[in-house]
């Protein structure tokens, strides 16, 4: 026998620094030459933090990552980890990135369809490509038989819903209709219960745009019943809904659900991510991303922050844009304008849901699922037309010649019928504007990929223009995308861009690279800023959304393990602490501190949770009240809302539960002199809502209006204030200061003209002077925060009197109080000014 036949058995030391793999991959043809600058130092870095559990890889559209990430994943199989997971958000991707490992000679195994393409990952030689729903799904055999001991996260920054995805049950009435049926029988009483029941039979309706919220506590009560419901349907072996009943039918306690336009949806109202194996266990984790401005959504997604962020100095992906407003434009960006230029260029439309792609039939139908590739592929090697994307905004690479137009129409709001609920009836629009940023960020890249590639966006809708009309928005998108915004506003602006011929006009100008155009870009992109107001509040706001993000999470997690004591203090934590900057948010926050109390079994503190949710989100949202039933109508029409509110902190079964109201009411209350302007803002509109006005901060909120305004809906009496009480000693109001006083003057008028205007009142650190050069209206007045914080006190001084009472005596004194004028609207004001 000749020995030297045979090969030797010992292996070759494989490199593991990623550079290295790299270096030592075949030639092959159409291979790369070399890295980019972008990608070997994003590599360099992460190989330097290789054994950290969570590291973040942020790169600009356009810019690699895809490379970046299977030089990791090769570099991590290298080292000896089993099961390395490379997961992508379609199938599409995954074919994709596979033809991109086998271009670069990287050997590997794809899994879709439940069918893996080799036995390379089983074997222990090779990583395995394949979908978030595989790895994420209720019967996941990845995590049942290949826990991944790394994963790598391909277009993080837009995982978020598709982990939602994997937690969402959805029954749609013209598919399922008995199914439906029974579910909306069962929560027909408790519609009736809030008094909404109209509202419920338009929501299970196809024809109408309404939605009904099932309240945390109509679940719970509910769920057994639910739960027998979905079993009777054999739910369980259904081809779509199984996945996600896994991960659901023990857990519908800790669920919201909505019912829109036929449709039943239910998902828990925070991922509870922590709870899953992969999260909980000591895997590797290496997120890719586009450029993130905000991490929020990020550890909504993975709950999280990372432990190191990674982002490297590269211009890849910076391509040039001009961006065109719709709404500025005689008809807007119609149907037949968009054909015209479809007739001799290729265009793409983006749309958030297919009730929008309808509006351009004419020109384009969606594909279909199956044909989704092929279709695309046609359009790329096509020389015009239009193609449709219905609610993608990621994964689809059109560089180049293949085309240089985009038509945006509409916020790319997402599928999640919580989320649009959120979006839509309770206007959450701060929790929801990073991640409508990241978004709209991934739009723009799909056309627009390399630094030397151009093109031309056209903006269609009022919400999406609107949205990027407010600077506070545009603050939360990549540098580059904030000046280009502001190079477009500029651009039509001065050169009179209103009509279809002048908006042919510029794109001509900038598609055959007009030499104007190429200077003006150049020298004038650097240049723009935003209102230095509005990105300092988005600025100052992201570290404590970010800490709220994190406890929404650990929050889900102690639910999902029914843990509710401990899932009752992380809420009600995260609710104090983002109030002064997000009061709807703060108010979706009550809503599940509610539900975690009525799990605990304490019914009395759910409905006060209930109460503060209701005045922090407004009328949109219907949740349970106290019951009244003991108590007869006569007693019924004596209670005014300050009486109510008094009786919300006060009307506990013990002191002790009072007394943590109060005190809590005291902190936040404190904010008018120790806090931020965040905290002093939020503290003027919660001595409104203690003395039972609607009290909501619009400017806040929906970014125009006062920054506190109260409403008396008995007496149609308002009063709205603007706080400066950052200014500096001695105080003085400047002519911008009074012109912005104008403004809200202006916007009162405009959307309460039934209602008597009492004043506009400027809270500053003292009474302070008016510059000459201004000119304050007769509706202005001027206070200190002195004057403001008396009032703060006599409202607590008098919580804290009617404590001491027994409660029969509060009962009657809560009762005559309320009456007096002195807590009328407008003996308020008079108090407080100056």
């Amino acid at each position: 026998m000749d020995f030297t036949k045979l090969t030797s058995t010992v292996q070759k030391t494989l490199p593991t620094h990623p550079i290295k793999v790299f270096e030592s991959l075949p030639s092959l043809e159409n291979t790369l030459n070399d890295l980019w600058r972008g990608q070997a130092e994003a590599l360099e870095n992460w190989h330097k933090c290789r054994d950290k559990n969570d590291v973040l890889v942020s790169l600009n559209t356009g810019a690699g990552k895809t490379i970046v990430g299977l030089l990791i994943a090769q570099s991590l199989v290298n080292e000896g980890n089993e099961n390395v997971l490379y997961v992508c958000s379609t199938i599409d991707l995954v074919k994709q990135t596979s033809q991109e490992a086998s271009r670069i000679g990287l050997p590997h195994t794809t899994r879709v369809r439940r069918e893996f393409s080799n036995k390379l990952f089983e074997l222990g030689n090779g990583f395995c490509i394949t979908t978030y729903h595989a790895l994420f799904n209720g019967h996941s055999y990845l995590r049942k038989r290949h826990f991944p001991g790394v994963i790598i996260f391909d277009d993080a920054h837009v995982a978020e819903g598709i982990l939602r995805d994997a937690f969402t049950i959805r029954i749609d009435s013209a598919e399922k209709t008995e199914l439906f049926n029974q579910i909306a029988e069962l929560f027909t009483p408790h519609f009736d219960d809030l008094g909404i029941s109209e509202r419920f039979k338009d929501s299970i309706s196809k024809g109408q745009h309404a939605t009904a919220f099932v309240a945390p506590r109509g679940i719970q009560r509910n769920k057994n019943q639910l739960l027998q419901i979905l079993n009777n349907h054999k739910i369980s072996t259904d081809k779509d809904l199984s996945y996600p009943f896994e991960h659901l039918k023990d857990h519908l306690e800790a669920c919201a659900a909505v019912f829109t336009r036929g449709v039943f949806e239910i998902s828990p109202p925070f991922l509870p991510v922590l709870a899953m194996d992969v999260f909980e266990q000591p895997v590797k984790r290496v997120y890719l991303s586009a450029t993130l401005q905000s991490q929020t959504e990020f550890i909504r997604a993975f709950g999280r922050k990372p432990q190191e962020v990674i982002v490297p100095s590269n211009d890849a992906g910076n391509g040039e844009r001009l961006i065109i407003n719709g709404q500025a434009i005689q008809s807007g960006f119609t149907a037949d304008f968009v054909k015209q230029l479809s007739s001799s260029r290729k265009v793409v439309i983006a749309v958030p849901n297919f009730i929008e792609a309808q509006k351009w039939s004419e020109l384009a139908t969606p594909s279909n699922p199956d044909n989704f590739s092929n279709d695309l592929d046609n359009f790329r090697a096509s020389q015009n037309g239009a193609f449709v994307l219905v609610s993608r905004v990621d994964g689809i690479d059109l560089p180049y010649e293949t085309c240089r137009l985009m038509v945006m129409d509409g916020l790319p709001s997402g599928t999640s019928l919580l989320e649009r609920y959120q979006w839509e009836f309770l206007r959450m629009d701060n929790v929801h504007a990073s991640r409508i940023a990241n978004r709209i960020a991934q739009l723009f890249g799909r056309i627009n990929r390399g630094r030397n590639d151009y093109g031309v966006f056209l903006l269609e809708g009022h919400e999406l223009n609107i949205w990027l009309g407010k600077d506070r928005n545009v603050a939360l998108l990549p540098p580059l995308l904030q000046k280009q915004v502001l190079l477009g506003r500029t651009v039509q602006e001065g050169l009179g861009i209103k009509t279809h011929a002048s908006v042919l006009d510029a794109i001509n100008s900038v598609l055959s690279r007009d030499k104007t155009w190429l200077d003006y870009y150049e020298s004038e992109v650097k240049l723009g800023e935003l209102d230095k107001e509005q990105a300092d509040r988005a600025k100052q706001a992201e570290p404590v959304l970010e800490e709220v993000a994190t406890s929404e999470a650990k929050y889900a997690a102690y639910l999902w393990n029914k843990e509710y004591a401990e899932a009752r203090i992380e809420i009600e934590e995260s609710s104090n602490k983002v109030a002064p900057i997000d009061a709807p948010l703060a108010g979706w926050h009550s809503v599940w501190l509610a539900a975690a109390y009525d799990l605990e079994g304490d019914t009395e503190s759910a409905e006060r949770a209930y109460s503060v949710a209701r005045k922090r989100i407004g009328g949109a949202i219907t949740l349970p009240r106290k019951n009244w039933s003991n108590i007869n109508s006569a007693q019924l029409e004596q209670k005014n809302e300050f009486c109510i509110s008094l009786e919300n902190y006060l009307g506990f079964s013990t002191s002790d539960k009072c007394q943590k109201e109060i005190n809590k009411a005291k902190a936040s209350l404190n904010g008018i002199s120790t806090g931020s302007t965040n905290q002093a803002e939020e503290a003027v509109r919660l001595l409104g809502e203690i003395l039972g006005f609607d009290a909501t901060r619009p400017d806040n909120d929906i970014g125009k209006g006062p920054d506190v305004f109260w409403v008396n809906n008995q007496t149609k009496e308002v009063l709205a204030f603007e706080l400066k009480t950052n200014k500096n000693t001695p105080t003085r109001y400047k002519k911008d200061d009074i012109g912005q006083g104008h403004n809200h003057i202006a916007w009162v008028k405009e959307n309460y003209q039934s209602y008597n205007l009492l004043g506009l009142l400027f809270i500053g650190p003292e009474i302070g002077v008016v510059e000459d050069k201004a000119s304050p209206s007769e509706n202005m007045r001027f206070t200190d925060i002195i004057k403001t914080k008396a009032v703060m006190d006599d409202v607590t001084a008098l919580l804290s009197d009617l404590l001491r009472l027994t409660p029969l005596e509060r009962s009657t004194e809560i009762r005559s109080i309320s009456k007096q004028q002195k807590w009328e609207l407008n003996d308020i004001f008079k108090r407080m000014i100056k």
